[in-house]
């Protein structure tokens, strides 16, 4: 087989800094290599089948392993069939263009193949290359000699990874490999297969046909020096910057969910998807005197959470300055006040005596009382839009459009919920927020954890919290802060359509 640096050389990265020029394999690249492809059984064939190659985001993966894919489909085995996948459309098609563009960049190999939308066919030998996703009708019928997995954290189970596995079964020499970063789903089988890399790796296991190739800090690193940035990032001051992850350093020490995306996606480090979101003092120091309304712009967050639970009416105006002003208030059905101080183990009655807290009459939360609120508010403040999760709340949405008020949707998911939580954070550690002296939004501001998403993406939970740690006024706020910040500003409430 020719030599995989002879063959990638042959090719020109077409992104980034170093379009246009040669593909050159770095020393760490070119080890890996070597040991995959060049350790040989005594009968002659590779004697590695299998291989976790688990590298941080953007230390090129995706063009390394799109270059091996096209290696083994011109240079391998008579009539190869390679096999690109990952778990969705998206990403199985972002492995596959960049295997075309680097073949592209190769005139002589461009004549000896047929490029088609998701192959690319080389007639000589039979062979070809594609790509597919999980999300595939049909996942049978492969002879796979070579298969990638691409980002294998986000896949939920086995089954496409199984079907190839077992295709390779008339291959004198098939190979297979899961080309990902760290994620957040410990139960997942990316993880399974990470932990036992490890024991491969350190000796505990003894498999001979599975190479592990890991860059990661360990769990006692310290994530803030720049050893263990070169440590787990192999590519560190060639495609990541070190400038870079001074910038992602630092927030990460300024925030538990910019940690989790630090640790995970640049140190490769598998963290839990919820963390707690605010360290201790850094909403306390927001909590200054608010300034005086005036006709400054005013957005109102709703979040109506149970019946039986708090409701919180998060009111925020916004200042020439890039500074807020916040007011809450919450909401409690007089009858349970008694028994959710108990359960909650807060002062309820006593908050709502000194005005925090309004008590509705009944064992359920009178959202009438709630609508006469916002309704006053809107009279005294040029609101600008409340945000209202149209999920919970197709009662109050009613009745507050017909009301004239500018009543907009705001999803709960990570779309919604990721810009304006980011926001926040900053504008918090900023100490650019005066939120008063409520006790109550305190206490629920601290009950907060993130979760995030493999992407990095965020959202406010409770998941890990006990089921008393209510956190409806910081979601509140988050919505009437992604209001103001017109990032989550979508258009009203149509009440005719409510009606429907």
């Amino acid at each position: 087989m020719v030599e995989a640096e002879e063959f990638i050389g042959l090719l020109a990265h077409t992104r980034g800094d170093f379009a246009g020029k040669q593909f050159l394999l770095e020393p760490w690249q070119r080890e890996y290599f070597n040991k995959l492809l060049y350790t040989l059984n005594p009968d002659g064939t590779r004697q590695y089948r299998r291989s976790l190659l688990a590298l941080p985001r953007k230390n090129g993966k995706t063009q390394m392993c799109a270059a091996l894919a096209l290696m083994m489909g011109f240079c391998d085995d008579e009539g190869a069939e390679v096999i690109m996948c990952a778990g969705d459309r998206a990403q199985a098609g972002l492995m596959f263009d960049a295997s075309r563009q680097l073949l592209e960049s190769c005139p002589g190999l461009v004549e000896r193949s047929k490029i088609y939308r998701n192959s690319i066919v080389i007639p000589a030998t039979n062979s070809v290359i594609k790509a597919i996703s999980s999300e595939a009708g049909t996942k049978h019928g492969f002879n796979a000699s070579c298969y990638l997995v691409d980002e294998f954290h986000v896949f939920k189970d086995r089954e496409l990874v199984d079907v190839l596995e077992t295709s390779t079964g008339s291959r004198k020499q098939p190979l297979g490999i899961y080309v990902t970063t760290a994620g957040t789903n410990k139960n997942s089988p990316c993880h399974k297969e990470w932990e036992r890399a490890i024991k491969v790796r350190d000796g505990l296991i003894e498999d001979k046909t599975f190479l592990p190739c890991i860059f990661a800090a360990d769990p006692d690193d310290d994530i803030f020096v720049e050893e263990t940035w070169k440590k787990a990032n192999p590519n560190y001051g060639i495609t990541l910057k070190p400038a870079y992850f001074e910038q992602m350093s630092t927030r990460a020490k300024e925030s538990p969910s910019d940690e989790i995306v630090f640790r995970t996606l640049h140190l490769n480090q598998w963290c839990s998807s919820s963390s707690k979101w605010l360290r201790h003092g850094v909403f306390e120091a927001n909590m200054k005197p608010l300034r005086p309304a005036g006709d400054r712009p005013c957005y109102i967050g709703v979040d109506l959470a149970s019946t039986f639970d708090t409701t919180a009416v998060v009111c925020l105006w916004t200042d020439e300055d890039g500074t807020y002003d916040v007011h809450a208030q919450f909401f409690i059905p007089e009858e349970n006040a008694e028994k959710r101080s108990k359960e909650d183990r807060v002062p309820y009655l006593q908050w709502a005596k000194d005005g925090y807290v309004t008590l509705t009459e009944g064992d359920i939360t009178d959202y009438d009382v709630v609508r006469d609120y916002i309704l006053s508010v809107c009279e005294k403040n040029a609101v600008k839009g409340v945000a209202i999760d149209r999920w919970n709340a197709v009662h109050l949405t009613t009745q507050l459009s017909l009301e004239g008020v500018p009543v907009k949707p705001f999803g709960q998911g990570f779309a919604s919920m990721t810009s304006p939580t980011n926001l926040l954070s900053t504008v918090l550690h900023q100490e650019r927020m005066r939120a008063g002296d409520n006790p109550l939004l305190a206490l629920q501001m601290s009950n907060v954890e993130v979760k995030v998403d493999d992407a990095g993406n965020c959202k406010p939970s409770k998941k890990h919290s006990t089921s008393t740690s209510r956190i409806d006024g910081a979601v509140s706020l988050i919505m009437a802060l992604g209001l103001a910040s017109s990032e989550a500003d979508g258009p009203e409430i149509d009440p005719e359509i409510i009606l429907i």
